[in-house]
């Protein structure tokens, strides 16, 4: 089986590569193209001038929520060709909300809605999203989020001790912050916290947001590809990390937060980092208070507490971070995400 995995660029930040190709789809295949027999993949961007090359070689064509002309006219090509089209979802895309950089695709739902009509199978992350479009696309079908563990715990030596001398911090957040009623309360806890904790720092991995000069304690790291991240974060060797992410009280924005993925517990459960998670959906569907990470209301109060109680107990965020490592590699391994997306491209080959 031969798979052309197309790229594209972010939705939510001006010329870096989208993270969601890479988590979503191509990190996937090239597991299925290491442990199947006969499996090879190819990855491209949308303006590269051998994708009509790849589409002639190609089985299948994999989209990742992609709404270009460019991605039409791929598409297009593939069906001509008798190439099966596969097309992922891993966010409501059918509308950004005010907080999200990405506000700009609203005006591609033509685009997308093309694509998807162009597409022989629909494939999302999530039961929500399943739910939420399962009455009106056929030939719909969940590939859950999974994380290739090994493929970054191998390639780390291991540290005498699972944090670092002195203790840090992780945020890492695309896009602008996915709060809007609760942000100050959350940037005020910080700034109290490290007010009084001057020996923590706080990193930062993702896309910049205007916030920042008022948080000078915060060591900022742009986006990097999905397997650098994954490696700096394991090398990072951090007490724990932050996610905040809006619920209950963001009305406006909740229907499409509740469509989104905790890519970020996945991430900081497989390296080891115990964490503090918003009580929105998201993670309430795969965080137990106390056992595999903080869950927590979106206030001041809640966010002040909760960073007090992991950075004074040492004994709390080890049992969380071995319990979050157990239950990513036994719940949210990549081999079911591989077994889930190997059945459905095998399908296309048979219609």
């Amino acid at each position: 089986m031969k798979v052309f995995a197309l790229q594209r660029q972010s939705h939510v930040a001006q010329g870096v590569a989208s993270l969601s190709v890479s988590a979503r789809v191509t990190e996937v295949l090239e597991y299925l193209q290491e442990n199947e027999q006969n499996f090879t993949f190819i990855s491209l961007a949308e303006d590269d001038p051998l994708c009509l090359s790849a589409l002639n070689w190609a089985d299948v064509l994999i989209l990742s929520k992609h709404s270009s002309t460019e991605a039409i006219t791929i598409a297009k090509t593939a069906k001509r060709l008798g190439v099966k089209v596969v097309y992922d979802i891993d966010d409501w895309i059918f509308s950004f909300p005010n907080y999200s950089g990405g506000g700009a695709q609203n005006d591609k739902l033509g685009n997308i809605s093309e694509l998807i009509e162009l597409s022989d199978s629909i494939t999302v992350a999530n039961a929500i999203l399943f739910d939420r479009l399962k009455d009106k696309y056929k030939k719909i079908y969940l590939v859950p989020n999974g994380m290739w563990v090994e493929k970054y715990t191998k390639s780390v030596v291991k540290p005498n001790s699972r944090e670092d001398r002195r203790p840090k911090i992780v945020f890492t957040n695309a896009d602008l912050i996915k709060m809007e009623s609760a942000k100050d309360s959350l940037f005020s806890a910080l700034q109290v916290f490290f007010s009084k904790n001057k020996h923590f720092v706080l990193d930062f991995y993702g896309d910049p947001f205007p916030e920042i000069p008022s948080l000078p304690f915060l060591h900022y790291t742009n986006r990097m590809p999905y397997d650098s991240y994954m490696r700096a974060l394991i090398r990072g060797r951090y007490s724990f990390s932050i996610s905040p992410l809006g619920a209950e009280e963001d009305q406006d924005s909740l229907a499409f937060n509740e469509c989104k993925n905790p890519f970020k517990y996945l991430n900081y459960g497989a390296a080891r980092v115990p964490g503090i998670y918003s009580s929105s959906t998201i993670y309430k569907n795969c965080i137990e208070d106390n056992v595999n990470g903080l869950l927590i209301d979106n206030d001041y109060k809640s966010w002040l507490d909760a960073l007090n109680t992991l950075a004074n107990n040492h004994k709390l965020r080890d049992l969380i971070r071995e319990n979050a490592y157990e239950d990513v590699m036994n719940n949210y391994h990549i081999r079911f995400s591989a077994k889930a997306l190997l059945n459905i491209l095998k399908n296309q080959n048979e219609y």
